[in-house]
């Protein structure tokens, strides 16, 4: 029961990086920021990126005299779509990468939690 606890303090990343220790050398610090990206800022870009998209949905349909305004509509629909794809890209490259050039990690897949 104990050993479930502490495995359950540790929190790991999709990078596999564990982020529930404390910054003891370099490379601890390293996985602090890595880690600290990947929970934290990298969500919150993508949540920016889709208010971006549906506030340009909602602009350009709530605006169908105004020419000027569904153009800047338009404007923030394909720049959240850009910065969406761009970013999931980048995500599943990095996935890959890291899953390649780690030895014996195996590559990240989603799939459901098996029942017994």
């Amino acid at each position: 029961m104990n050993t479930m606890i502490a495995y359950a303090a540790e929190t790991t990343n999709v990078a596999g990086i564990v982020c529930g220790q404390g910054i003891t050398n370099l490379t601890s610090l390293i996985n602090f920021f890595t880690c600290t990206l990947m929970n934290a800022v990298v969500p919150l870009l993508v949540a920016l990126a889709v208010t971006a998209f549906v506030y340009g949905i909602i602009k350009f349909f709530l605006n169908p005299d105004n020419e000027e305004k569904r153009k800047a509509g338009k404007s923030f629909m394909l720049w959240g779509l850009i910065t969406l794809f761009v970013m999931v890209s980048i995500w599943g490259l990095v996935g890959i990468l890291s899953s390649s050039l780690t030895p014996g990690a195996k590559p990240l897949i989603p799939n459901l939690p098996e029942t017994q």
